[in-house]
């Protein structure tokens, strides 16, 4: 059992290490949990991030995480048809590198 998690470590140091987009959702743990929590929701909105989130991360990194993945293209906002104040943000286009890295995480635990 100890083998896997240094397995897992090392994988997460060489995905910290690598440029892109498993760089990006392991930049920090906050980065992995927005980005986790924006995978597993079919839209959210930042607020519902920030609820989820329970206040253990501000409100400005969470912000500030959503702004970094527009602006390298992992995430996509985009405004509610019919209440123009809500902005949702998805992450398809990480969707096929979330799944190799689960892929994986489940060969490494079982």
């Amino acid at each position: 059992m100890k083998k896997k998690f240094i397995r897992l470590a090392s994988d997460l140091v060489s995905f910290a290490s690598e440029n892109g987009e498993l760089s990006f959702i392991f930049k920090t743990k906050i980065h992995a949990i927005v980005i986790f929590n924006i995978y597993g929701h079919e839209k959210i909105t930042f607020e519902n991030l920030c609820k989820i989130t329970n206040s253990t991360v501000s409100r400005t990194t969470i912000q500030s995480i959503l702004i970094e993945g527009v602006k390298l293209g992992y995430l996509k906002k985009f405004v509610d048809e019919k209440d123009k104040r809500k902005k949702y943000y998805t992450c398809d286009f990480l969707n096929p590198v979330l799944e190799k890295w689960h892929n994986h995480q489940q060969k490494i635990f079982n």
